[in-house]
């Protein structure tokens, strides 16, 4: 195949240059010059492909998709139910959470039922891989193992094994023959990416590409790497905690608000089916400083532990620590207290953490954080049977959040008694007490004297 040539082109401007240069004559501006191929010239001559006609909407008829289950079924239910044919998947997650684990368990698995996987390793070689197999246990002779790194070579091996998964382990180690600029360039990234890309369409493969991070966690690379990609999944979790999770960002064929719970283990990665029974299997006996919130993760409610503690500062510098939440959230429940419930933390430390390494982002969160500091600033116990949910405003008042049913049934379902939380929306006004375990709320105040959490004298 003649190596095609390559141009350098501002990423301001588009100017285009033969050579790479550090600041664009065009426009001025640094480092904006990136390596693209030049677009083949079609001769003169040369009879032109017909276009498709376009098809009016009522005439659209829509096939169901086919898809083929990955052997996880939290995997599975991220991805929508299954993988698509011709599909391709970004799997971004920081070094060492366990991606290349849970694709070669996953190409193992679907080699196992019948299917034939493509593992192509880019930064490990064949011996390593090999070692990682027997651990995981996933020997199966249709599961083909490749160490290459050009992008060429690996989408002839795709073509000539019509695999059913294909496996890249990293696109940012792959590296396109007719680009001179280094693997892991932006240029290298997206025409590696394009061109696996065009085969997988072509042969009706399932692609999913490995993708580092950066350090502020989002995916290494040209966004445009984002935006070719039918699917984008995240796996996430604390290197010191078992738990991981896996989240879609972007989905063509699913929802984005779906997450797949895993534990990891020596034997790889293992599913966990019911993640707040876990979470809460080693609850201690009620101390101050610790509740239940009910969240939702998707469309699965999670239960998870807060716990707060609050200590004497003697030197007048108070320390805030956040694990597990947004910093500048907790700092607004603190001025919150402070201001409508008169109970004083800027002479305190305080540090708050979600148990088992999760990553809250949820508003709903919100209410349980700030009874958890109340309770630990007071030295007062929550009853160990109190689950709590609901979003603050500056005003103190418990504003409502989504599927306050599917979280106080799972509530009950672990045995909780009562679940603190706002009103639905469709009875904010009346503002009644619901039966059961939904003790409706309206302003933390209100929370915090059901509690017994009173402000000291």
């Amino acid at each position: 195949m003649p190596k095609r040539r390559s141009k350098f082109v501002c990423q301001q401007c588009g100017y285009e240059s033969a050579q790479w240069l550090g600041r664009c004559p065009n426009c001025g501006a640094f480092n904006t010059l990136v390596e693209e191929l030049e677009e083949e010239t079609v001769p003169e001559g040369t009879p032109r492909k017909e276009g498709m006609a376009p098809v009016p909407a009522p005439q659209l008829r829509r096939q169901p998709l086919k898809r083929l289950p990955s052997g996880f079924g939290e995997l599975d239910r991220v991805l929508g139910g299954g993988f698509v044919a011709g599909s391709v998947t970004i799997l971004s997650g920081e070094p060492g959470v366990g991606k290349s684990t849970l694709l070669l368990q996953v190409a193992g698995r679907m080699a196992q039922s019948g299917q034939k996987a493509l593992y192509v390793t880019g930064e490990e070689s064949l011996e390593q891989i090999a070692l990682r197999v027997e651990r995981l246990g996933v020997e199966d002779e249709r599961l083909l193992v490749l160490a290459e790194t050009e992008v060429t070579a690996i989408g002839t091996v795709i073509e000539a094994t019509q695999p059913t998964l294909a496996i890249v382990d990293s696109i940012q180690a792959a590296y396109h023959p007719s680009l001179s600029s280094s693997p892991g360039s932006v240029s290298q990234v997206r025409e590696s990416a394009a061109h696996l890309l065009r085969i997988a369409k072509r042969t009706g493969t399932i692609l999913v590409l490995v993708g580092h991070v950066t350090k502020e966690g989002f995916l290494a690379g040209p966004k445009v790497l984002e935006h070719i990609v039918d699917a984008v999944l995240y796996l996430e979790g604390e290197a010191s905690y078992a738990l991981r999770l896996v989240r879609a960002t972007k989905n063509r064929f699913g929802p984005t608000g779906e997450v797949g719970v895993f534990r990891l283990n020596e034997q790889g990665l293992e599913e966990v089916p019911n993640p707040s029974e876990w979470l809460l299997s080693v609850r201690p006996q009620p101390v101050a400083g610790t509740i239940v919130a009910a969240l939702m993760e998707g469309h699965r409610p999670l239960l998870v532990e807060v716990q707060a503690l609050v200590a004497p500062n003697p030197f007048g510098m108070p320390r805030r620590v956040v694990t597990g939440l947004d910093f500048g959230r907790v700092l607004m429940l603190l001025a919150i207290l402070e201001r409508h419930l008169r109970v004083r933390f800027s002479d305190r430390d305080v540090f708050v953490n979600i148990v088992g390494g999760l990553r809250v982002t949820e508003p709903a969160a919100d209410l349980p954080v700030a009874l958890a500091l109340l309770s630990s600033r007071l030295d007062v116990p929550i009853p160990s049977e109190v689950a709590a949910f609901g979003e603050l405003g500056l005003t103190g008042e418990v504003r409502p959040v989504l599927q306050g049913e599917v979280r106080v049934r799972e509530a009950k379902r672990l045995g909780f008694v009562q679940c603190f939380g706002p009103p639905e929306p469709k009875r904010r006004a009346s503002g009644h007490p619901k039966e059961g375990a939904w003790q409706v709320v309206m302003t933390l105040a209100d929370a915090a004297q059901r509690l017994g959490l009173t402000r000291p004298t």
